[in-house]
């Protein structure tokens, strides 16, 4: 049976797990030589690095509950927590979550009864110290955490396999009666119709996407000083930066160091500057991860 045949019988059935059903589409996007469909595929089986980089299907609301230790050894369990008593940055904790995992770990089965497991996301130790003294007088709070219904796990479970079922609908109706002519598709119209049933109509989702699967797979060998600042302003780092890293690089070889130096040091230490200095083609996140990878690499330390 044609590729497109059998990601069409496993987007209906369930019987197909959805991980092997996506293998299936990293072959098909690998065929089509589609970026923007081999990108999102090895994110869902791999997990997305960049919480920016999120389809909306991932980012889910989730109120925060929270355990109090109050007088005379009292406890108090899954008290609401008010978004509004954290700031700004912190907010998100008792509002939404992030669900970069991938797809495989929210295939969580169901309970005793029938209904689909849930999931809790709780809090960093550090976010309930901030907080412990800020939501009831005279108690502290001594941990707290988001629920996640298992109603949420199974949808999203089953957009990833509806997105699939559609691309792979139109790409066939494209084809028409012999499914087999895979390579005989339109770069064009494969490419919007990934855009359309894959990244829901979201070109610059989509193109995000891709410049991140592509700088993922860049890659600096080692004492390649022109590859290193060539992938740093691929990355969006501007010229003045690029140049200090250069700088920093050269320095630390006069002093016979092999490694990491301590100016190359100094200059991933303040890569928060630079990376806001630049125009970023991925998210904060990803551009820190894929800069330090960068300068590993170029010291042969596992990083590229």
């Amino acid at each position: 049976m044609p590729l497109l045949d059998d990601i069409i019988t496993g987007a209906v059935t369930e019987h197909t797990p959805l991980p092997t059903l996506l293998r299936q589409c990293l072959v098909l996007a690998h065929q089509l030589k589609n970026e923007k469909l081999k990108a999102w595929v090895e994110q869902e089986l791999n997990g997305y690095k960049d919480a920016e980089a999120l389809p909306d299907y991932r980012v889910v609301g989730a109120a925060a509950t929270g355990s109090f230790a109050g007088p005379f050894g009292n406890v108090l369990n899954n008290q609401p927590l008010a978004s509004s008593i954290l700031k700004e940055d912190f907010r998100h904790w008792a509002e939404k979550v992030f669900l970069t995992q991938p797809i495989a770990a929210y295939d969580v089965g169901k309970d005793e009864d029938g209904s689909p497991n849930g999931g809790r996301i709780a809090w960093p130790q550090d976010l309930v110290n901030m907080y412990s003294d800020k939501f009831i007088k005279g108690w502290s709070l001594i941990r707290a955490s988001q629920q996640i219904p298992g109603t949420v796990f199974t949808a999203i479970l089953d957009t990833v396999r509806t997105r699939i079922l559609q691309l792979a609908l139109e790409l066939k109706d494209e084809l028409g009666d012999d499914t087999s002519d895979i390579l005989g598709l339109p770069e064009a119209k494969v490419d919007q119709s990934v855009v359309n049933h894959i990244y829901g109509g979201n070109v610059v989702v989509a193109a995000s996407a891709q410049q991140f699967s592509q700088l993922q797979s860049m890659t600096v060998t080692q004492n390649d000083l022109s590859g290193l600042l060539s992938a740093m302003k691929e990355l969006g780092l501007v010229e003045q930066d690029v140049k200090k890293l250069e700088i920093a690089v050269k320095d630390d070889a006069k002093t016979g160091s092999k490694t990491v130096g301590q100016r190359t040091a100094e200059w991933l230490k303040d890569i928060p500057v630079a990376l806001g200095n630049g125009t970023l083609k991925v998210g904060f996140d990803a551009a820190r991860a894929l800069a330090t990878k960068f300068v590993l690499g170029y010291f042969g330390l596992g990083g590229s």
